[in-house]
């Protein structure tokens, strides 16, 4: 028995397996990084839906300022890679010390 009596079609919502697996990152990204409570995400979300901006560079400072990692390679904004990115711990480009 289907919960869907209409012949209306479904919604059809993206995946999330994968920004489900940092849930507690994702949280605490919401508050650190773009300043919410809550958002709902899934796989392909992106930097790109939380602005207006012509650039991502601004959540990209926020980001290394806030982690300590670069994600400025991440083009996409996407949120699921970047969380990978952050969890793995890889710290922010720069100058190496000789």
């Amino acid at each position: 028995m289907s919960l869907f009596k209409s012949k209306e079609p479904r919604p059809d919502f993206a995946k999330s397996d994968r920004v489900a697996r940092h849930s507690e990152l994702a949280k605490d990204f919401f508050r650190r990084v773009f300043e919410v409570d809550w958002a709902w995400i899934s796989d392909e979300s992106s930097l790109w839906d939380f602005h207006g901006d012509d650039t991502n560079d601004r959540f990209v400072e926020k980001i290394r300022g806030v982690y300590g990692i670069d994600v400025s390679d991440i083009s996409s904004g996407n949120l699921a890679d970047i969380f990978e990115r952050i969890a793995k711990g890889v710290p922010t480009k720069g100058p190496t010390l000789d």
